[in-house]
C-alpha cells in the first residue's frame, strides 16, 4: 500500500507551490493504482484502503481550501489596486 505524501503536500501548500502539490498527488495516484492492480480483486481487506481513501480526501480538501484562499487574496489585491488607482486619478 503506498504512503500518502501528507507532509510533502502540506509543505507544498504552505509554500503555495500548487504544481508540486499536484505532482505529488498525481504520483501517489499512480502508485495507488499500481498497488490496487497487484492486490487483485476482491481486496483481501478493504479497511486499510478505505482509511487511506479518507485520508486522501481530507488532504485534497485542504489543498482545495488553500487554493481557494489564495484566489480570494488575489482578488482582494486586485480590488485594492483598482481602488488605489482610482484615488491616484482623483488626486492627479
Amino acid at each position: 500500500m503506498p504512503t500518502l505524501p501528507v507532509v510533502e503536500v502540506r509543505a507544498a501548500i504552505a509554500a503555495e507551490d500548487w504544481s508540486l502539490a499536484d505532482a505529488l498527488l498525481e504520483q501517489y495516484h499512480l502508485d495507488l493504482v499500481a498497488s490496487l492492480r497487484k492486490a487483485g480483486s476482491p481486496l483481501p481487506a478493504d479497511g486499510p484502503w478505505l482509511d487511506l481513501l479518507r485520508q486522501q480526501d481530507e488532504l485534497i480538501a485542504e489543498l482545495r481550501s488553500a487554493c481557494d484562499a489564495t484566489e480570494l487574496a488575489i482578488a482582494r489585491l486586485g480590488a485594492d489596486r483598482r481602488g488605489a488607482r482610482a484615488w491616484l486619478r482623483e488626486l492627479a
